[in-house]
Protein backbone atom coordinates (compact mmCIF):
# COMPACT_ATOMS: atom_id res chain seq x y z
CA UNK A 1 0.00 0.00 0.00
CA UNK A 2 1.50 3.27 -1.03
CA UNK A 3 0.78 6.75 0.28
CA UNK A 4 1.32 10.15 -1.41
CA UNK A 5 4.01 12.22 0.29
CA UNK A 6 2.63 15.78 0.78
CA UNK A 7 6.15 17.06 1.00
CA UNK A 8 7.33 15.50 -2.23
CA UNK A 9 8.95 17.69 -4.89
CA UNK A 10 5.99 17.21 -7.20
CA UNK A 11 3.53 18.37 -4.56
CA UNK A 12 5.64 21.38 -3.74
CA UNK A 13 5.76 22.30 -7.39
CA UNK A 14 1.97 22.02 -7.61
CA UNK A 15 1.45 24.20 -4.55
CA UNK A 16 3.86 26.95 -5.61
CA UNK A 17 1.41 28.88 -7.86
CA UNK A 18 -1.22 28.84 -5.13
CA UNK A 19 1.23 30.17 -2.56
CA UNK A 20 2.39 32.85 -4.98
CA UNK A 21 -1.19 33.91 -5.64
CA UNK A 22 -1.85 34.20 -1.93
CA UNK A 23 1.31 36.26 -1.54
CA UNK A 24 0.36 38.65 -4.30
CA UNK A 25 -3.19 38.91 -2.91
CA UNK A 26 -1.86 39.83 0.52
CA UNK A 27 0.47 42.40 -1.01
CA UNK A 28 -2.35 43.82 -3.11
CA UNK A 29 -4.78 44.07 -0.21
CA UNK A 30 -2.02 45.62 1.86
CA UNK A 31 -1.47 48.28 -0.80
CA UNK A 32 -5.22 48.92 -0.97
CA UNK A 33 -5.36 49.34 2.78
CA UNK A 34 -2.41 51.74 2.67
CA UNK A 35 -4.00 53.73 -0.16
CA UNK A 36 -7.31 53.90 1.74
CA UNK A 37 -5.48 55.09 4.84
CA UNK A 38 -3.65 57.77 2.85
CA UNK A 39 -6.89 58.93 1.22
CA UNK A 40 -8.58 59.07 4.62
CA UNK A 41 -5.62 61.00 6.02
CA UNK A 42 -5.79 63.46 3.12
CA UNK A 43 -9.51 64.15 3.48
CA UNK A 44 -9.17 64.40 7.25
CA UNK A 45 -6.60 67.16 6.82
CA UNK A 46 -7.17 70.75 8.01
CA UNK A 47 -9.16 73.01 5.71
CA UNK A 48 -9.31 76.72 5.06
CA UNK A 49 -11.84 78.23 7.45
CA UNK A 50 -14.20 81.15 6.90
CA UNK A 51 -14.58 81.69 10.63
CA UNK A 52 -17.58 83.30 12.36
CA UNK A 53 -20.30 84.58 10.04
CA UNK A 54 -20.20 87.97 11.71
CA UNK A 55 -18.14 91.09 11.31
CA UNK A 56 -15.34 92.11 13.64
CA UNK A 57 -16.79 94.51 16.26
CA UNK A 58 -16.02 98.02 15.17
CA UNK A 59 -16.58 101.54 16.52
CA UNK A 60 -19.59 103.07 14.80
CA UNK A 61 -19.29 106.18 12.67
CA UNK A 62 -20.86 109.34 14.11
CA UNK A 63 -24.36 110.19 12.93
CA UNK A 64 -23.42 113.85 12.51
CA UNK A 65 -22.39 114.23 8.87
CA UNK A 66 -20.20 117.19 9.72
CA UNK A 67 -18.13 114.96 12.02
CA UNK A 68 -17.53 112.14 9.54
CA UNK A 69 -14.40 113.51 7.87
CA UNK A 70 -12.56 114.03 11.14
CA UNK A 71 -13.67 110.65 12.47
CA UNK A 72 -12.47 108.82 9.36
CA UNK A 73 -9.16 110.69 9.40
CA UNK A 74 -8.65 109.73 13.04
CA UNK A 75 -9.41 106.09 12.26
CA UNK A 76 -6.92 106.00 9.40
CA UNK A 77 -4.28 107.84 11.41
CA UNK A 78 -4.10 104.77 13.65
CA UNK A 79 -3.11 102.60 10.68
CA UNK A 80 0.61 102.70 9.76
CA UNK A 81 2.07 103.12 6.29
CA UNK A 82 -1.05 103.89 4.27
CA UNK A 83 0.07 104.81 0.76
CA UNK A 84 -0.96 108.21 -0.64
CA UNK A 85 -4.46 108.11 -2.14
CA UNK A 86 -5.34 104.76 -0.56
CA UNK A 87 -7.07 105.88 2.65
CA UNK A 88 -10.80 105.53 3.17
CA UNK A 89 -12.69 108.78 2.88
CA UNK A 90 -15.54 110.86 1.49
CA UNK A 91 -15.76 112.97 -1.64
CA UNK A 92 -18.57 115.47 -1.11
CA UNK A 93 -20.71 116.52 -4.05
CA UNK A 94 -21.17 119.99 -2.60
CA UNK A 95 -20.17 121.41 0.77
CA UNK A 96 -19.05 118.86 3.37
CA UNK A 97 -21.89 117.61 5.56
CA UNK A 98 -24.64 117.99 2.93
CA UNK A 99 -26.70 114.90 2.14
CA UNK A 100 -27.47 114.14 -1.50
CA UNK A 101 -30.31 112.23 -3.25
CA UNK A 102 -27.83 109.51 -4.24
CA UNK A 103 -24.72 108.30 -2.44
CA UNK A 104 -22.15 106.07 -4.11
CA UNK A 105 -20.03 103.57 -2.18
CA UNK A 106 -16.92 101.99 -3.69
CA UNK A 107 -15.57 98.60 -2.56
CA UNK A 108 -12.21 97.74 -4.11
CA UNK A 109 -10.75 94.34 -4.91
CA UNK A 110 -8.17 92.08 -3.29
CA UNK A 111 -4.69 93.65 -3.02
CA UNK A 112 -6.07 96.82 -4.64
CA UNK A 113 -7.32 100.19 -3.41
CA UNK A 114 -9.78 102.95 -4.30
CA UNK A 115 -7.38 103.93 -7.10
CA UNK A 116 -7.87 100.71 -9.10
CA UNK A 117 -10.73 102.01 -11.31
CA UNK A 118 -10.46 105.75 -10.53
CA UNK A 119 -11.90 108.05 -11.79
CA UNK A 120 -14.83 105.77 -12.73
CA UNK A 121 -16.74 106.21 -9.47
CA UNK A 122 -16.09 109.97 -9.37
CA UNK A 123 -17.55 110.33 -12.88
CA UNK A 124 -20.66 108.36 -11.93
CA UNK A 125 -21.10 110.37 -8.75
CA UNK A 126 -20.76 113.72 -10.53
CA UNK A 127 -23.44 112.75 -13.04
CA UNK A 128 -25.78 111.74 -10.19
CA UNK A 129 -24.87 114.70 -7.97
CA UNK A 130 -23.87 112.17 -5.33
CA UNK A 131 -21.56 112.04 -2.35
CA UNK A 132 -19.03 109.19 -2.51
CA UNK A 133 -17.58 106.97 0.19
CA UNK A 134 -14.40 105.06 -0.64
CA UNK A 135 -13.68 102.06 1.58
CA UNK A 136 -10.26 100.61 2.35
CA UNK A 137 -10.28 96.92 3.21
CA UNK A 138 -8.20 95.91 6.22
CA UNK A 139 -4.56 95.23 5.37
CA UNK A 140 -4.80 96.99 2.01
CA UNK A 141 -2.99 100.12 0.91
CA UNK A 142 -0.18 99.50 3.43
CA UNK A 143 3.04 97.51 3.49
CA UNK A 144 3.27 93.92 2.34
CA UNK A 145 3.04 92.28 5.76
CA UNK A 146 -0.25 94.00 6.65
CA UNK A 147 -2.11 91.98 4.03
CA UNK A 148 -1.36 88.81 5.97
CA UNK A 149 -3.03 90.02 9.16
CA UNK A 150 -6.56 90.51 7.77
CA UNK A 151 -9.44 88.11 8.36
CA UNK A 152 -12.72 87.70 6.51
CA UNK A 153 -14.51 89.22 9.49
CA UNK A 154 -12.40 92.39 9.19
CA UNK A 155 -13.46 92.80 5.57
CA UNK A 156 -17.10 92.20 6.48
CA UNK A 157 -16.76 94.99 9.02
CA UNK A 158 -15.19 97.28 6.41
CA UNK A 159 -18.02 96.60 3.97
CA UNK A 160 -20.75 97.05 6.58
CA UNK A 161 -19.14 100.30 7.70
CA UNK A 162 -19.07 101.48 4.09
CA UNK A 163 -22.76 100.76 3.52
CA UNK A 164 -23.71 102.38 6.83
CA UNK A 165 -21.83 105.56 5.90
CA UNK A 166 -23.36 105.44 2.44
CA UNK A 167 -26.86 105.46 3.95
CA UNK A 168 -25.89 108.55 5.91
CA UNK A 169 -24.53 110.32 2.86
CA UNK A 170 -27.53 109.92 0.58
CA UNK A 171 -31.20 109.06 0.34
CA UNK A 172 -30.42 106.11 -1.95
CA UNK A 173 -27.22 104.10 -2.10
CA UNK A 174 -25.47 102.77 -5.19
CA UNK A 175 -22.58 100.38 -4.54
CA UNK A 176 -19.87 100.02 -7.16
CA UNK A 177 -17.53 97.14 -6.42
CA UNK A 178 -14.69 95.49 -8.26
CA UNK A 179 -13.57 91.86 -8.10
CA UNK A 180 -13.46 90.69 -4.44
CA UNK A 181 -15.25 93.88 -3.42
CA UNK A 182 -18.22 92.46 -5.34
CA UNK A 183 -17.82 89.16 -3.49
CA UNK A 184 -18.15 91.04 -0.21
CA UNK A 185 -21.20 92.93 -1.46
CA UNK A 186 -22.81 89.66 -2.55
CA UNK A 187 -22.13 87.97 0.78
CA UNK A 188 -23.78 90.82 2.68
CA UNK A 189 -26.88 90.73 0.47
CA UNK A 190 -27.30 86.96 0.78
CA UNK A 191 -26.53 86.55 4.47
CA UNK A 192 -29.16 88.61 6.20
CA UNK A 193 -27.42 91.99 6.40
CA UNK A 194 -29.84 94.92 6.17
CA UNK A 195 -27.83 96.75 3.54
CA UNK A 196 -30.42 99.30 2.44
CA UNK A 197 -28.76 99.40 -1.00
CA UNK A 198 -30.84 100.60 -3.97
CA UNK A 199 -28.56 99.07 -6.59
CA UNK A 200 -25.25 97.26 -7.11
CA UNK A 201 -22.77 97.55 -9.95
CA UNK A 202 -20.23 94.74 -10.14
CA UNK A 203 -17.08 95.10 -12.22
CA UNK A 204 -15.47 91.69 -12.85
CA UNK A 205 -16.89 90.07 -9.69
CA UNK A 206 -14.81 87.35 -8.08
CA UNK A 207 -16.83 84.15 -7.77
CA UNK A 208 -13.74 82.06 -8.45
CA UNK A 209 -10.23 82.67 -9.79
CA UNK A 210 -9.32 81.83 -13.37
CA UNK A 211 -6.57 79.54 -12.10
CA UNK A 212 -8.50 76.55 -10.78
CA UNK A 213 -5.54 75.55 -8.62
CA UNK A 214 -6.58 78.34 -6.25
CA UNK A 215 -9.48 76.14 -5.11
CA UNK A 216 -6.91 73.76 -3.61
CA UNK A 217 -6.58 76.31 -0.80
CA UNK A 218 -10.09 75.42 0.38
CA UNK A 219 -9.44 71.68 0.21
CA UNK A 220 -7.68 69.41 2.71
CA UNK A 221 -4.18 70.57 3.60
CA UNK A 222 -4.87 73.61 1.43
CA UNK A 223 -2.58 75.95 3.32
CA UNK A 224 0.38 73.57 3.04
CA UNK A 225 -0.30 73.03 -0.64
CA UNK A 226 -0.38 76.80 -1.23
CA UNK A 227 2.94 77.25 0.55
CA UNK A 228 4.43 74.38 -1.45
CA UNK A 229 3.36 75.96 -4.74
CA UNK A 230 3.83 79.66 -3.98
CA UNK A 231 6.30 79.78 -1.14
CA UNK A 232 5.83 82.18 1.77
CA UNK A 233 5.20 85.25 -0.39
CA UNK A 234 3.42 86.10 -3.61
CA UNK A 235 5.06 88.82 -5.65
CA UNK A 236 4.46 90.45 -9.02
CA UNK A 237 5.98 93.45 -10.80
CA UNK A 238 3.79 96.54 -11.34
CA UNK A 239 3.79 97.96 -14.85
CA UNK A 240 4.00 101.58 -13.66
CA UNK A 241 4.50 103.77 -10.63
CA UNK A 242 0.77 104.43 -10.57
CA UNK A 243 0.08 100.70 -10.44
CA UNK A 244 2.61 100.35 -7.64
CA UNK A 245 0.69 102.97 -5.65
CA UNK A 246 -2.73 101.44 -6.28
CA UNK A 247 -1.93 97.77 -5.59
CA UNK A 248 0.03 95.80 -3.02
CA UNK A 249 2.32 93.86 -5.34
CA UNK A 250 3.91 91.58 -2.75
CA UNK A 251 2.18 90.01 0.22
CA UNK A 252 2.32 86.87 2.37
CA UNK A 253 0.79 83.77 0.80
CA UNK A 254 -1.50 83.50 3.83
CA UNK A 255 -3.24 86.66 2.58
CA UNK A 256 -4.96 84.46 -0.01
CA UNK A 257 -6.64 82.29 2.62
CA UNK A 258 -9.41 84.69 3.77
CA UNK A 259 -10.05 85.75 0.17
CA UNK A 260 -10.58 82.17 -0.96
CA UNK A 261 -12.69 81.37 2.11
CA UNK A 262 -14.93 84.34 1.26
CA UNK A 263 -15.21 83.29 -2.39
CA UNK A 264 -16.21 79.74 -1.46
CA UNK A 265 -18.69 80.79 1.22
CA UNK A 266 -20.31 83.34 -1.08
CA UNK A 267 -20.52 80.99 -4.05
CA UNK A 268 -22.10 78.29 -1.89
CA UNK A 269 -24.49 80.64 -0.10
CA UNK A 270 -28.17 81.08 -0.95
CA UNK A 271 -27.56 83.40 -3.89
CA UNK A 272 -31.31 83.37 -4.57
CA UNK A 273 -31.60 85.80 -1.66
CA UNK A 274 -29.83 88.44 -3.74
CA UNK A 275 -32.88 90.45 -4.80
CA UNK A 276 -31.43 93.97 -5.20
CA UNK A 277 -31.13 95.48 -8.70
CA UNK A 278 -27.70 94.67 -10.09
CA UNK A 279 -25.64 95.49 -13.15
CA UNK A 280 -22.71 93.14 -13.78
CA UNK A 281 -19.92 94.30 -16.09
CA UNK A 282 -17.55 91.53 -17.13
CA UNK A 283 -15.23 90.37 -19.90
CA UNK A 284 -15.25 86.82 -21.27
CA UNK A 285 -11.47 87.25 -21.66
CA UNK A 286 -10.87 87.94 -17.97
CA UNK A 287 -7.56 86.38 -16.95
CA UNK A 288 -8.01 86.86 -13.20
CA UNK A 289 -11.47 85.49 -12.44
CA UNK A 290 -13.48 82.84 -14.24
CA UNK A 291 -16.33 84.42 -16.29
CA UNK A 292 -18.29 81.16 -16.33
CA UNK A 293 -18.55 81.26 -12.54
CA UNK A 294 -19.70 84.88 -12.75
CA UNK A 295 -22.54 83.95 -15.09
CA UNK A 296 -23.48 80.93 -12.99
CA UNK A 297 -23.67 83.00 -9.80
CA UNK A 298 -25.63 85.88 -11.32
CA UNK A 299 -28.10 83.46 -12.88
CA UNK A 300 -29.07 82.43 -9.36
CA UNK A 301 -29.82 86.01 -8.22
CA UNK A 302 -33.54 86.69 -7.85
CA UNK A 303 -33.24 90.38 -8.80
CA UNK A 304 -35.99 91.49 -11.17
CA UNK A 305 -33.70 94.24 -12.46
CA UNK A 306 -30.59 92.29 -13.41
CA UNK A 307 -28.20 93.09 -16.25
CA UNK A 308 -25.22 90.98 -17.26
CA UNK A 309 -23.19 93.20 -19.58
CA UNK A 310 -20.29 91.87 -21.62
CA UNK A 311 -17.63 94.59 -21.90
CA UNK A 312 -15.87 94.51 -25.26
CA UNK A 313 -14.46 98.05 -25.30
CA UNK A 314 -11.85 97.89 -22.53
CA UNK A 315 -8.16 97.97 -23.40
CA UNK A 316 -7.25 96.59 -19.96
CA UNK A 317 -4.33 94.17 -19.92
CA UNK A 318 -5.72 90.89 -18.64
CA UNK A 319 -9.32 92.13 -19.06
CA UNK A 320 -10.04 92.21 -15.32
CA UNK A 321 -9.87 95.82 -14.14
CA UNK A 322 -11.97 97.06 -17.03
CA UNK A 323 -11.86 100.81 -16.41
CA UNK A 324 -9.75 103.46 -14.74
CA UNK A 325 -6.88 105.78 -15.58
CA UNK A 326 -4.27 103.15 -14.69
CA UNK A 327 -5.56 100.10 -16.55
CA UNK A 328 -8.11 101.26 -19.11
CA UNK A 329 -8.41 105.04 -19.50
CA UNK A 330 -10.43 105.05 -22.74
CA UNK A 331 -13.00 102.64 -21.29
CA UNK A 332 -13.71 104.78 -18.23
CA UNK A 333 -16.10 107.36 -19.69
CA UNK A 334 -18.30 104.91 -21.63
CA UNK A 335 -18.50 102.58 -18.62
CA UNK A 336 -19.39 105.47 -16.32
CA UNK A 337 -22.15 106.55 -18.71
CA UNK A 338 -23.58 103.04 -18.90
CA UNK A 339 -23.66 102.88 -15.09
CA UNK A 340 -25.36 106.29 -14.86
CA UNK A 341 -27.97 105.32 -17.46
CA UNK A 342 -28.77 102.12 -15.61
CA UNK A 343 -28.86 103.81 -12.19
CA UNK A 344 -31.40 106.33 -13.46
CA UNK A 345 -33.77 103.42 -14.19
CA UNK A 346 -33.87 102.84 -10.43
CA UNK A 347 -35.66 106.12 -9.85
CA UNK A 348 -34.76 109.72 -9.09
Amino acid sequence: MSHDNPFSAAAATALAPSIARRGWFKAFTGLLALAAALVALYFAGPRNEFGPASATPRAQAPQDLAALDAWLAAQEAQVPDIRPGNAKGIVWAQAPGQRTPWAVVYLHGFSASRLETAPLTDQVARALGANVYYARLTGHGQNSAAMGDARVQDWLADAQEALSIGRQLGEKVLVISCSTGATLATWLETNGAATGVAGHVFVSPNFGPKDERADLINGPWGHRIAYAILGDERRWTPDSEAEKQAWTSSYPTRSLFPMMALVKATRESALERFAVPVMVLYSPKDQTVEPRLTKDAVSRFSSTNKQLVQVDYSESKGQHVLAGAIKAPTATAPMAQSIVNWTRTLGP
